[in-house]
């Protein structure tokens, strides 16, 4: 396996806090409960005084404008359960620029959590993804990268925000999470955990870090549908159980919570397995009583916590602000920390991959997941294709027992080790 040469254009922070609501606009989802969209939809939007905007047929979901909610629940009597399509901020949190990296750098050498799940061993057996499909749930990806370009599926990558039908990646987020699992061994720039994986960009998220909820739902229906065997979605927002008014009521909550599990286990019996960040709020997850982190804990799927050095040693610490919780985390993954900052060279704790126009330092339980991800990209490659809970037990059973004993909160079931995974 070639080792890294590139050129960076800086380094970037992102750390996501907690997700606020942003409104809802008068757009409002329509669940079927039948699973089924009638023939007759637009008309009956039409004569409850609405437009049809757009629908996600697998699921018998449907998204529709109506001027008020007593509009809107007019089509609870053609058996629709009704709510507000919610706008999230799924990727709260600010950029910072460090400084420059000299073109001389051999950045390899920047990639610690590459050795520590020891990636490198895997590709010496001779994994390194070939075969898997991958969607990248997120803002979209920069498909000029120089590191990206050849993994990406054209044909099968979409954007589910409207107004914008390119899956170009405004934000920078997507990009980053992309090549952490599939940056390509091209003898230059990065490399990602399964380099030889295909990237299917699912733009859900603006440039503002924000999106409906209609959109992700869209997004995750569209990826099962290409034929990926796994979904990554580095992003989330907390929904309040009882409701914040005037955004969305604890009735409408519920119906969230409930439409969400439907669009995971659509996904699920298509054969996704789903893979998603904890969060970066240092919350125990366990015990956040009115609330509930969307999509991860609405499904059953794979969360991921982080590990980050201090320092570059202890590389399987916890991370300072990731979530956790024994009920919600699966397994753990190198996603950095910053606890040196501001001291010199504090970056170099976080996670190095691609970015738009060069290639970035970040950290999150956003890095995080994405590792995962890449790993569960090379057991395809070793087994083939699988069921996700197949896929899930393979993940599980090659991860390391850090921590105490089995099971715990920091770590779930253990860090992922990709050489386990496929030896």
């Amino acid at each position: 396996m070639k080792r890294k040469l590139f050129f960076a254009i800086g380094i970037c922070f992102l750390f996501l806090a907690a997700t606020s609501t942003m409104g809802f606009a008068s757009n409002w989802v329509l669940d079927s409960n039948s699973n089924d969209l009638p023939a007759d939809l637009e008309a009956l939007v039409i004569q409850a005084g609405g437009t049809l905007v757009n629908t996600i047929d697998p699921i018998g979901i449907a998204v529709a404008d109506f001027s008020s909610r007593e509009a809107a629940n007019a089509m609870e009597a053609h058996g629709f359960e009704v709510m507000p399509d919610v706008q999230f901020n799924w990727l709260p949190g600010d950029a910072l620029t460090v400084e420059h990296i000299g073109e001389d750098e051999w950045y390899y050498g920047y990639q610690w959590h590459l050795p520590v799940i020891q990636a490198d061993l895997a590709w010496d057996e001779g994994y390194t993804g070939a075969g898997a499909r991958v969607a990248i749930v997120d803002s979209g990806i920069d498909y000029t990268h120089p590191d990206l370009d050849d993994n990406i599926d054209h044909a099968s990558s979409a954007s589910f925000v409207p107004g914008n039908p390119s899956y170009w990646d405004d934000d920078g987020h997507g990009t980053h999470v992309a090549g952490i699992v599939a940056a390509e061994d091209n003898g230059m720039g990065s490399i990602g955990v399964a380099p030889n994986a295909t990237l299917i960009a699912v733009k859900v998220i603006d440039s503002s870090g924000s999106g409906l909820f209609s959109w992700i739902n869209a997004g995750i229906v569209h990826a099962a549908d290409v034929g990926v065997d796994i979904i990554n979605l580095s992003l989330g927002a907390y929904l309040k159980k009882s409701g914040e008014p005037p955004d969305y009521t604890a009735s409408d909550a519920s119906k969230i919570i409930n439409a969400t599990k439907k669009v995971l286990q659509y996904a699920k019996s298509k054969g996704c397995l789903v893979i998603g960040s904890a969060g970066n709020s240092a919350l125990n997850l366990n015990h956040i009583w009115n609330w509930i982190k969307i999509p991860q804990e609405a499904g059953n799927g794979v969360t991921v916590s982080a590990t980050g050095p201090i320092g570059l040693q202890y590389f399987d610490n916890p991370a300072s602000y990731t979530n956790y919780g024994s009920s919600a985390i699966t397994v753990a993954a190198p996603g950095g920390d910053f606890q040196l900052w501001p001291a010199d060279g504090w970056w170099l704790d976080m996670v190095f991959s691609t970015f738009p126009g060069g290639w970035a330092w970040m950290a999150g339980t956003s890095q995080a997941s994405p590792v995962a991800c890449g790993v569960a990209a090379l057991i395809v490659s070793k087994y083939g294709s699988m069921t996700p809970s197949q896929l899930e037990h393979k993940l599980i059973k090659s991860a390391d027992d850090l921590g105490k004993p089995g099971k715990d909160d920091y770590y779930g079931n253990g860090r992922v080790n990709a050489y386990k995974a496929v030896k």
